[in-house]
């Protein structure tokens, strides 16, 4: 402990204080004690990981190509041939005969540092800390080896980022932004302040998640600070309207905000993405040529103009169609309004209703999810106009079962013109858990996408999207050995991504299940 009291610097005292935590309340995350299962296997430097007679997936062309040979060296893939090559003993072969190969899956909106809970509270401090431990694992066991986080405490996140960089903890590769970029009192619209006493004093040390400038040179200033460490693009959010139930118009952007933050980009190579839901955030992301827009449109079927117009800055989409499933809440309503009674919806709904009611232990801690669908009945006590004044922070259903009823014709409409189309969860917040991107993915199935689509959304879309097309979302000499096997074909079946045989992270074999090592 000598050497740990010489460094007692604010951010150390973090690290230390969240260790501690970590490795008393979570007696199974690396880092503390093992995780057997999870524990990735690897091979010395220089040598060679071997995948033999395997059916790779080409995301681009929607092919399969079998019985090929994958190699992977120093974490990236060398080759893929035909030839099947002799191991020696430093070397590790792997026989994948009847299994199929993908790129490693990508959630491209989530956000690692948050635990999925509705409410917080101070003595279920140890449960949050285990779950926000969780969601690096549970990403890696589902196939996700890549995540962009879209909105996070910096300080906490960072935490993370070192462990999994060193090798400490399991985890996904991530591209991050830290802090909201986002004007004072404007979406993530609650103040910490409100929901604890002691929200500044935790801030201190976690960083705060929202930059809330107050002006022109304020937002220069905060932005400057945020974007160091490593971000790569600025999270922005667009609308007027807030998405909480009684709280209706919130702060936006002027021009000269816009203009700043864009130029801002620009100058410091970074891409830009936007938390929209509405129209009016829809034209303003189109006007200044955003990067990507997150989540669906609530209020407005968009003109082929306006697609077209989307299409032509090349901005991309990542539409988190199953946080609408999630938040379109009918436990707000006597009953189901008629105008979303329709066959998608219902759909929908009866597909809510079961993932509610199953057991989901494998993507969260049983008492967050109980505290969550618990939560819901505020929606009859209260009423949705009164819940802000109560500080009840919860969703307006209405702007998800919109999005549900208008957003599939949307994003048909996007895909048709050429527009990239991504895959993200939204995981972090309440009943979106990490390692579920497998539900958005059937999901935009459901809305008409084909299985090739899916897979392309999931992978070598998400890569683009992300700006990491060079590196990752698809299988080729040169990029990093990120893969997941799975049993069957998932141009066939895309429920077969729901649970994968094998996950390899840069030549790291994270779970073997029934393969044979050689």
């Amino acid at each position: 402990m000598d050497h740990l009291l010489c460094e007692l610097t604010r951010r150390r005292l973090l690290q230390s204080a969240i260790a501690t935590l970590f490795c008393g309340a979570i007696p199974s995350v690396a880092g503390c004690t093992s995780l057997p299962q999870y524990q990735p296997t690897g091979t010395p430097a220089g040598k060679a990981l071997y995948l033999v007679h395997g059916h790779v997936l080409d995301v681009v062309r929607g092919t399969i190509s079998r019985d090929r040979t994958i190699v992977i060296r120093n974490g990236v893939i060398e080759s893929l041939t035909d030839h099947v090559p002799k191991a020696n003993s430093e070397e590790i072969l792997l026989d994948l005969r009847g299994k199929f190969v993908i790129p490693g899956l990508i959630d491209a909106h989530c956000h690692a540092t948050l635990s999925g809970e509705s409410t917080l509270h101070p003595l279920r401090l140890l449960t949050t800390l285990k779950q926000m431990s969780r969601n690096y694992v549970q990403q890696i066991k589902q196939g996700v080896t890549t995540i962009r986080d879209m909105g996070a405490m910096p300080e906490i996140l960072h935490h993370y980022l070192e462990q999994i960089n060193s090798g400490e903890f399991i985890g996904p590769r991530i591209v991050y932004c830290n802090a909201f970029t986002n004007i004072y009192g404007s979406h993530p619209d609650i103040d910490p302040a409100h929901i604890s006493i002691f929200a500044p004093l935790v801030m201190a040390f976690t960083g705060r998640p929202n930059l809330w400038f107050k002006n022109t040179a304020d937002l220069m200033e905060k932005m400057q600070q945020n974007s160091t460490g490593g971000v790569s693009f600025i999270k922005l959010t667009l609308d007027k309207k807030s998405l909480l139930c009684g709280k209706g118009n919130i702060p936006i952007y002027t021009n000269e905000h816009l203009k700043s933050i864009f130029d801002y980009a620009q100058k410091n190579n970074l891409t830009t993405a936007g938390h929209i839901h509405t129209k009016f955030g829809f034209d303003r992301a189109v006007q200044y040529g955003i990067g990507s827009m997150e989540h669906s449109l609530a209020d407005a079927v968009l003109s082929d103009q306006e697609i077209a117009a989307m299409a032509k800055k090349k901005i991309s989409i990542v539409p988190t169609m199953i946080i609408a499933q999630m938040l379109a809440a009918p436990e707000a309503f006597p009953e189901l309004p008629q105008k979303y009674r329709t066959d998608f919806i219902e759909q929908e709904m009866a597909i809510r209703y079961a993932y509610i009611n199953d057991n989901l232990e494998d993507y969260t801690e049983l008492s967050i999810h109980r505290q969550n669908v618990a939560y819901l009945e505020n929606y009859k006590k209260y009423g949705c106009g009164n819940l802000y004044q109560n500080e009840r922070y919860m969703a307006d259903p209405e702007i998800y079962f919109n999005i549900l009823l208008i957003g599939p014709k949307n994003l048909r409409a996007m895909k048709d013109a050429g527009i990239v189309i991504g895959c993200g969860t939204d995981a972090g917040v309440p009943f979106e858990y990490h390692g579920t991107l497998w539900r958005e993915m059937e999901m935009l199935g459901r809305i008409g996408f084909s299985n090739a689509e899916v897979l392309q959304c999931a992978t070598v879309n998400n890569a683009r999207i992300i700006g990491m097309a060079d590196k990752i979302g698809t299988l080729e000499a040169g990029k990093y050995g990120d893969l997941v096997i799975l049993k069957e074909n998932p141009l066939q079946n895309i429920e077969t991504c729901r649970q994968p045989q094998l996950v390899i992270k840069e030549g790291r074999i994270y779970e073997v299940g029934n393969i044979r090592l050689h």
